[in-house]
């Protein structure tokens, strides 16, 4: 599987992750009807794609690794939102 397979599949492990994580601090409220019906919807994919790595016998090691670069990136992404917002 060519690397950025993987890194594709980081990035929905690490949506995966942060959605429960983020619906449980609050920080949908203010989110449109439409994005909620997106994330829940996404939920069993992200769980799919999961189970597919496993099942499937991929490499986790690179999963992981590549989860840590969308991790910084997404970590990036939300200090420069938090600081435009004034």
């Amino acid at each position: 599987m060519p690397g950025y397979s993987y890194f594709a599949l980081s990035v929905i492990c690490l949506l995966t992750f942060y959605v429960p994580l983020f619906w449980l601090l609050g920080e949908f409220r203010e989110t449109s009807t439409n994005m909620k019906r997106f994330f829940a919807v996404f939920m069993p994919v992200g769980i799919g794609t999961m189970v597919w790595i496993e099942l499937a016998g991929l490499d986790w090691g690179r999963v992981f690794s590549n989860l840590a670069y969308a991790a910084f990136g997404s970590l990036i992404l939300a200090l420069a939102h938090k600081f435009s917002k004034g």
